[in-house]
């Protein structure tokens, strides 16, 4: 294993709150000081679909044996994970097993279908 990598939080905050804009208020302070790493995720990601899945993979983690988020951490990721599903990136699960299927697709071919 190498050495760590030195994370240049100045740099990586300044990005990301330019990414973030008027969801600047939502800037992760317990992230930067105790999860840099994670900070320079999310300035890397902020603004694309990744981001929310990166988010929820902070929030319920498919590993066994994780400790989790202390809980003010918890609350920043659910305010990050907020505002930006916000922007509508990625596709809401329906929950019902149809997720991505074409609504005025199937009408259509069902309403041909009667003729």
């Amino acid at each position: 294993m190498g050495e760590p990598t030195e994370i240049d939080v100045p740099a990586i905050k300044a990005r990301l709150l330019a990414k973030m804009g008027e969801h600047a208020a939502s800037y992760p302070v317990q992230i930067e000081q105790r999860f840099p790493h994670v900070l320079a995720r999310l300035a890397e990601l902020w603004g694309t679909r990744d981001a929310d899945r990166y988010l929820d993979s902070l929030m319920v983690s498919d590993r066994p044996n994780r400790a989790g988020f202390p809980p003010d951490v918890a609350m920043e990721i659910f305010r990050l994970a907020t505002a930006h599903g916000s922007y509508g990136l990625s596709t809401a699960a329906s929950g019902t097993g149809w997720a991505g299927v074409d609504e005025a697709a199937l009408a259509k071919k069902a309403f041909s279908d009667q003729r």
